[in-house]
Parts: C-alpha cells; sequence; structure tokens
C-alpha cells in the first residue's frame, strides 16, 4: 500500500493515540489499526490488529483488517521470510518462533502455527508460554479437549499461575465440564483475587448450576476490578429482567416466562453475552439452539428480531415482530420496536400508526412518544413533535434521548433559549454528555458567539475524543476565529474517524435489556426550518451560559476498591510471564487505578514494552522509572538491556556498570555487564564479569555458554569448547550449545566429532533446520552425497520455502549428475527469490552441465549485474569465458 509520506509531526501524534486509548478495549486498538492503515503507516496498523485480537481472539473484524493489511501490501510475505532467515541463521531464536508462530495463528493457519510452538516446548518443556499458545490453537481449531490437555499441563508446571487456571477453566466449561470449570476457577480466583476474568467466567459457570446469588456477587466484582464489563454485567444471570422493573414490565410486555434453573436458558443468555460484543451472527446461532433446544420460544424470537433491527435487517425483523404480535397484540414494546423497523425502512405512515398503537396501551410508556416525535418531525408536523418529546421528558425524565430530540428540535426552529435549557437539565445529570456540548455549541455558533462554541465543542470531545461530528464543528469556529491550524489539524482528525461531515441527528430508542443503541435519524437539512427568533433578534439571558460553563463541572469517578491481592501487580506479572503481553498491559492500567505503586507499574511496562521488541519504548519507561527513583535496580536493569538490544553498546556498558556496582550479588547484573562489555569490543573485561556471574549462579547454562562465545571471539578455541561442554552437562537440551560445538570441532577438521554434535541437536529436537542444514553440508564436504540428499529431503519437508536448503540440495544432486533435478530446485529457489547470487551462479553450472551454454551465460551475467563485485560474481566471469569458448567449440564441431 502506497501513501504519502506523513510529517513528524502527523506521525507523532497518530502514535500517541495508541497510549490514550484503554489498552484493554480490543475495539479500540482496531479502529487505531484502522487509522494506521489510512495514513501507510502499515506496521503499526497490523501491530494494532494485533493486539486486538490477543484481547478478543473472536474479533472478526480484527481478523479481517489484518487479512487485508498482511496480504495486500506484501507484508505478511516479507515478515514471514525475515523470521525465517532469522530461525535459519539461529534456530534457538525463541522470540523469533514465538513471533513467526503468532503471526500463523492471527491468520488461521492453525497446523503452521502449532509445528513452530511445539518446537519451542521441544526445546524447553517447562514453557508455560508456549503450553498456553497451544492450547489457544487447539482451541481455535475446535480441538478443545486436546487445548484442555495442554493447559493442564502449564497448570502442573506453573501451579500458582491464576492465568493457567483461567484457561484450564475455561476450556473445561466450553466442554460443558461445569465441576471441573468451578474447581480451576475458584482456584484462579484463590490465586489472584484481583482476576477479574476469572470472576466474569466463574459467574457463567454459577449460573448454570443455579446458584444465582453467588452469580450476582462474582459479575459484582469482575466489574468493580474491570468496569469496562459493566455493559455485559447482566448477560451472566439466568434472571432475563431486574426485579425492580418486573411490575411494570409485565404491563407492557404481556406475559412472559419466569427464568428458569439449572441452565435452561443457557443459550439464551450465551447470546445475549455474544450480543453484548456485536457478534449478531453468533448471537442469532444461540438463539435458534434455544429454538431447538425447547427454551422459551416467544423470549428467543423477541431477541432474534431486535438482534435483526440492531443489524438493520428491517425485513428479517418485521417478519418476526408481525409474528409476535399476531400472538400477542397489547405489548407496546413490540409494537414501538416494529414501528422503528418501520421507520428505519422508510415506511413513515405506517411507523407512526405503529407507534400510536403502543403509545394507546402504556400512556406512560417514554420511548415510543420520543419515536413518535420523531416520525412527527419528519412529518413536517413540529408543533406535534414537540409535543410528544415534552410527552416522553415528562415520563420519564431522566430519558436523554428524548431531552437531546427536543433541543435539537428546538434549535432547527431557532428557539435558541429554549434548546439551550434543555441541554443544561441533559448536563446537570450527565456533565460530560458530548452530545449535550456538541448541540450547546451548534446553538452558540448560530448566535454568532464562536469563542463559546469553541468552548462547548472542547467539552464535547473531552467527553468522547472519537465524536466525528463535534470535531468537524470545532474545526468549523477555529476557521471562523482565524485559527486556521487548529481548524486543519481537527478537520484532519475528523476526517480520519468519519469521513464525511453529518450533522446531529435524531435518535430513535428501543428498551433493550441491557443495551443503550445508537438508532439515528438524520434530520432534514434541505431547507432551512421556520423560527420564532432569528438570531440577530435574539435577547439572550447571558446567565444562562454562565450556568452551563461555570457550574456544571464533571464528575469525580468514585474510588476503585483496593485490591485484596497482596501485590496489585501480580496478575500482570503473571500474564507477562505467560507471554500474554496485551493483557498483561491492560492489566497493568487496571491495577494503577486499584492502588499499584507507579513507579513499579512503569517498570513493568518497560519489560512488557522489552518483550514485544519495542526497545526503544522500553527505553522510555525505564528512564522514567529512573528519573522518579534512580535506585530501581529493575529499571538500571532494564535500561541497559534496551540500550545494548538498539546497538548502543557503550552507553549499554556504562549503564550496567553502574548497576553491577550497585547490586555486586545480582546474577543477572553481572551476566548483563559480561555481555555488555563483549559488545563493547572488550573480552577481556567481559570475562572477569563473567567469573563473577559464574560464582554467583554456578547451575546457569547460558552464562557457560557466553562464555564460550567469548573465548570463540578472542580465538581461544580450546576455552569456548571447554565452556560449551559444561554447558550441555548442565542442560543437555541446550541445542544452540550443540550447534556451536559441531562448528568448532568442524573448524579443527574432526568431522567425526562435529556430526556426532549435529545429530544430537537433531535427536533433541527433530525438526531443528539449521542443525539439519549443518549435517547435509558436512555430508557433502566428505562426499556423501545421497545421505545428504536425504537429510536436506527432511528439512524441505517441514519447510518448503527454506531457499538455502533448496540450493544446497541443487549443489548435491550436481554433484549426484542428476542434472535435471538440481535445475528444477534451482528453479524453485529464483521463484522464491529472484535476486539469489548463489542460486543464479549454480543454475549456470547447471545449464553448463546440460551444455546449454547460452542459458548458462544468461544465469552468471544476471548474477554479475546483481552484485558486480562478489566473490561469485569473479567467480561467474571466469565461467561466462570458458562457457563462450565451449559454445565456439561445439558451434564448429556441429558445422
Amino acid at each position: 500500500m502506497s501513501a504519502p509520506a506523513l510529517a513528524e509531526r502527523d506521525l507523532g501524534i497518530l502514535r500517541s493515540l495508541g497510549r490514550r486509548i484503554d489498552p484493554s478495549d480490543p475495539g479500540a486498538h482496531n479502529n487505531l489499526g484502522v487509522l494506521y492503515y489510512q495514513k501507510g503507516m502499515v506496521a503499526e496498523a497490523i501491530g494494532a490488529f494485533t493486539r486486538a485480537l490477543e484481547l478478543d481472539p473472536k474479533m472478526r473484524v480484527a481478523q479481517r483488517n489484518l487479512e487485508l493489511a498482511f496480504h495486500k501490501t506484501g507484508y505478511y510475505d516479507r515478515r514471514v521470510t525475515e523470521l525465517r532467515e532469522r530461525l535459519r541463521q539461529a534456530p534457538g531464536d525463541r522470540q523469533a518462533r514465538w513471533e513467526l508462530a503468532r503471526a500463523y495463528v492471527t491468520l488461521g493457519q492453525l497446523d503452521e502455527a502449532i509445528g513452530d510452538f511445539e518446537e519451542i516446548v521441544a526445546r524447553n518443556p517447562r514453557d508455560v508460554a508456549a503450553l498456553l499458545q497451544l492450547g489457544f490453537a487447539e482451541k481455535q481449531r475446535g480441538h478443545v479437549e486436546i487445548a484442555e490437555e495442554w493447559f493442564r499441563r502449564a497448570c502442573v508446571l506453573d501451579p500458582r499461575s491464576s492465568v493457567a487456571h483461567l484457561y484450564l477453566g475455561e476450556a473445561q466449561y466450553n466442554r460443558g465440564l461445569n465441576a471441573e470449570a468451578f474447581a480451576s476457577l475458584t482456584r484462579a480466583v484463590e490465586l489472584n483475587p484481583d482476576n477479574a476474568d476469572a470472576h466474569y467466567l466463574l459467574a457463567f459457570v454459577l449460573g448454570d448450576l443455579g446458584q444465582h446469588d453467588e452469580a450476582r456477587a462474582a459479575t459484582k466484582r469482575a466489574i468493580e476490578l474491570n468496569p469496562t464489563l459493566a455493559r455485559a454485567q447482566a448477560n451472566l444471570s439466568l434472571e432475563a429482567y431486574a426485579a425492580h422493573r418486573e411490575a411494570a414490565q409485565r404491563v407492557r410486555d404481556g406475559p412472559r416466562p419466569e427464568p428458569m434453573l439449572g441452565g435452561l436458558l443457557a443459550h439464551y443468555n450465551l447470546g445475549l453475552a455474544f450480543r453484548q460484543k456485536g457478534y449478531y451472527a453468533e448471537a442469532l446461532h444461540e438463539y435458534r439452539l434455544a429454538l431447538e433446544r425447547g427454551e422459551d420460544r416467544r423470549l428467543a424470537l423477541q431477541a432474534m428480531a431486535e438482534v435483526h433491527l440492531l443489524r438493520r435487517d428491517l425485513k428479517s425483523a418485521l417478519d418476526l415482530y408481525e409474528t409476535l404480535i399476531a400472538e400477542t397484540d397489547d405489548s407496546p414494546k413490540l409494537w414501538n420496536e416494529r414501528g422503528v423497523a418501520l421507520l428505519q425502512g422508510g415506511r413513515l405512515e405506517d411507523a407512526l400508526a405503529s407507534f400510536r398503537k403502543a403509545g394507546e396501551i402504556d400512556p406512560e410508556y417514554a420511548l415510543v412518544f420520543n419515536n413518535l416525535g420523531v416520525v412527527l418531525s419528519l412529518l413536517g408536523r413540529n408543533d406535534d413533535a414537540l409535543e410528544s418529546f415534552r410527552q416522553a421528558t415528562g415520563a420519564q425524565p431522566d430519558l436523554a434521548t428524548a431531552s437531546l430530540n427536543l433541543a435539537l428540535l428546538l434549535a432547527q426552529l431557532k428557539r435558541f433559549q429554549l434548546s439551550l435549557e434543555v441541554y443544561r437539565q441533559v448536563l446537570a445529570r450527565t456533565p460530560d454528555h458530548a452530545v449535550a456540548w456538541n448541540g450547546i455549541g451548534v446553538v452558540l455558533m448560530e448566535l454568532n458567539r464562536m469563542a463559546n462554541a469553541r468552548a462547548a465543542f472542547i467539552r464535547a470531545i473531552q467527553a468522547d475524543e472519537r465524536y466525528a461530528t463535534a470535531r468537524y464543528n470545532l474545526s468549523f469556529v477555529l476557521s471562523k476565529l482565524n485559527d486556521f491550524d487548529g481548524a486543519l489539524r481537527e478537520v484532519t482528525r475528523a476526517q480520519q474517524l468519519e469521513p464525511y461531515y453529518v450533522p446531529q441527528k435524531f435518535s430513535l430508542a428501543i428498551d433493550l435489556q441491557y443495551e443503550s443503541p445508537d438508532i439515528s435519524v438524520a434530520p432534514d437539512i434541505s431547507g432551512e426550518a421556520a423560527g420564532e427568533l432569528l438570531a440577530g433578534e435574539f435577547a439572550f439571558d447571558e446567565r444562562l451560559l454562565d450556568t452551563i460553563f461555570a457550574q456544571l463541572q464533571p464528575a469525580a469517578q468514585a474510588p476503585t476498591r483496593p485490591s485484596k491481592a497482596g501485590d496489585p501487580l501480580a496478575l500482570a506479572r503473571d500474564y507477562v510471564s505467560k507471554g500474554l503481553l496485551e493483557h498483561a498491559v491492560a492489566e497493568v492500567r487496571r491495577a494503577e487505578a486499584r492502588g499499584a505503586d507507579a513507579v513499579a507499574a512503569a517498570a513493568l511496562l518497560g519489560d512488557v514494552y522489552a518483550r514485544r521488541g519495542l526497545h526503544g519504548e522500553a527505553l522510555e519507561r525505564f528512564a522514567e522509572v529512573l528519573r522518579r527513583a534512580p535506585a530501581n535496580i529493575t529499571a538500571a536493569l532494564g535500561e541497559a538491556r534496551a540500550l545494548l538490544a538498539l546497538g548502543r553498546a557503550k552507553e549499554a556498558r556504562a549503564r550496567a556498570e553502574s548497576a553491577a556496582a550497585r547490586v555486586p550479588s545480582h546474577a543477572n547484573a553481572a551476566l548483563l555487564l559480561a555481555q555488555a562489555r563483549a559488545e563493547a569490543g572488550d573480552p577481556a573485561a567481559a570475562l572477569e564479569a563473567l567469573e563473577r556471574a559464574e560464582t554467583l549462579a554456578p547451575a546457569r547454562a547460558d552464562v557457560r555458554k557466553l562464555r564460550g562465545d567469548i573465548a570463540r571471539r578472542i580465538g581461544d578455541q580450546d576455552g569456548a569448547l571447554e565452556a560449551y561442554e559444561s554447558a550441555l552437562e548442565l542442560d543437555p537440551g541446550f541445542v544452540a550449545v550443540r550447534m556451536e560445538v559441531g562448528r568448532l570441532y568442524e573448524a579443527r577438521g574432526d568431522f567425526a566429532q562435529a556430526r556426532q554434535a549435529y545429530e544430537d541437536a537433531l535427536e533433541v529436537i527433530p525438526t531443528y533446520a539449521e542443525a539439519g542444514m549443518a549435517l547435509a553440508r558436512l555430508l557433502r564436504r566428505q562426499h556423501e552425497y545421497r545421505p545428504a540428499v536425504e537429510r536436506l529431503v527432511d528439512v524441505l519437508e517441514h519447510d518448503p520455502y527454506d531457499v538455502e536448503a533448496l540450493v544446497l540440495l541443487a549443489r548435491c544432486l550436481l554433484d549426484l549428475d542428476r542434472v535435471d533435478q538440481s535445475a528444477r530446485a534451482l528453479k524453485r529457489v529464483l521463484q522464491l527469490d529472484r535476486n539469489h547470487l548463489e542460486g543464479w551462479y549454480v543454475l549456470g553450472g547447471a545449464m553448463a552441465r546440460l551444455r546449454r551454454y547460452s542459458d548458462a551465460v544468461s544465469a552468471w551475467e544476471r548474477l554479475i549485474h546483481l552484485a558486480p563485485a562478489s566473490p561469485l560474481a569473479q567467480r561467474a566471469r571466469e565461467h561466462v569465458r570458458t562457457a563462450v569458448d565451449l559454445q565456439h567449440i561445439f558451434a564448429s564441431d556441429a558445422a
């Protein structure tokens, strides 16, 4: 995808959005990804879509966005190739294999993902994070029983992990094993009382077990810990409606079955849960199952009609409403929603009749009088519309939708003082109501009170940063005030949210159980409304503005209940240890709201960013911690690691020296200092630090490996070999060390020992491509061509796109005089990489073997063109001269 380059300021603004959104909201990450993608920031967009899917794997919109971003831009092919190359050079690079597997998961290539995660587990059977990922992947492809076993293994290896027990309980619940799920989720809550997701899922289980009071308590606690779950609060209960509304609803809805115990409304409730998340197709599927399994028919049909209405599938919605009304024609709720469907379909007179019928059945039903006002205003009957809106607000004073519609209509009729008064009443109940502030701003624009209008639109945007209409309006005001830079900024942001300006709309109201849907009708803006007073004639009461802007301050948020856990960040650390980094970031934010130490939270965020490979972001977090707490050793070590990862070895060494001096008994500090000194080009000093690390941690194989790496760097092969052998005694499965041992023996000419080392690596991980390649090269070097081919075939079975393996296979086939097969392998190489130098070089040799000298010359000349100064190009020039001579000789013989 091509896009014009953005100014650095615009890039900074876009990237800063990522720090301001709710880190636990997958929808926010998805929408941020769309903004990034539209601006050509493909890598950032893919990161945002990936984070959305990590938080909510069922989010199909994010899944589709990710697929488009991957494939339309070619980013996926480049990223996979890059990761495979990293694994070819360093097969033990867990991070590269992890990222490759995660890329496969997000695109639904689950077999490939599972293969890579299994390789991580084969390398380290105690890798709990990889075990969880295997469980997620198996669950995603429908193998819940296998997923449960992976989660169970994770719990055995990390019995104190609340996160592992949460996912085990979820798998058990998905299998219908409520008793087992109850035990696992109860354990998850015991291990960490701050685990909101465990409380949330436990409430589902308790509901299915008929323990409704306990389910409500679990739901309440989940919402206290994570307020973003509040919208789905009632989904966990088998009671479809709250007790305080039962009497009124019986009048409006007619007879309705009482909630049944024992899970008999399980599919109905699950449908509500899916609907809460916007998964309408899944919700409809559950409602159909509810009908098939004998759950209450009328309740399920009504829920299906509501979903069709939310999806704007008006025909399906109307069909169901007609069916329901034919059975029970005294429900004002059904008549109201039927009217909404008719109005959305443009059938105004039919909608009017339906609303009137609902109002006759229940004269106190505020929602229907709001909708009646909307349809009357659309029919041009403004006085009747005003009366209907006032009837709605009289019946239900806190119905903001009706008040906002009334204020909007008053503004269109130029009754500005009355309009502002209604908006003020809305703000008195909800001081941060974005639509009300926007409406006030529109009125003030009409009155040419631009400075006040600007303040109103700013308040609207502060209340809802994604409210595009308010941003457009603010840009108009700023332009009037000659702030053209500000106007351009706001209109640019508005266009990113909504490409076209849409004025404030009338809103319809339907009585859904737990949602507040946005069902809007655009006002008629084709002509000017006939008003009683025009702006120039209007005697404005200044005290009203004083009241709006001076007295209405945002309501203070209630303090969050303190954490019951000993460490408020314990759950976030648990997520970090399992590789669930997006969950960890969200949990850190929630822990801060519960009173977690801000310095510790920032240090943990730095660790998360470092694990994600965002070392610059990590460096910022660690620097922030050190400014506030200079003695924080975790941040000091993190800063040094980030600098080392960024290639700033000298700075890293300085930080590591300081940190290690402060904690002389810290093994990781000594090891980091050794790494920094080695990267800074001081191996002698590195060995000195390493001796301290070995004294502090004598049983760590990674410390011994680093000693071997440093020894090899300074040419001490005996010392390197001794260190590597020592590391293998501590960890026989350390395959990267076995590879180094093999390379050392091969460099010495001890091919038998080298071969044994490579075979030992393959014994640990049979799919270890680099070990297979090293062994094949060694076999070819010893003229054992057939065994080399067999080994390469094994490598290519696991990764048919391994270009280096294909080239080596082509060389071995040439050695065996199987020239045609060699040429086919080389053509495959050049299909995958048109600029592969060795591929062109060996292809030239194959063509020469077949006496196709012109083709041979073409291949070698292509190589020379690609890299004229390379050693292969020098050799190719010699072959070209020989091939030309041979071409002449054979041409003469033929003549």
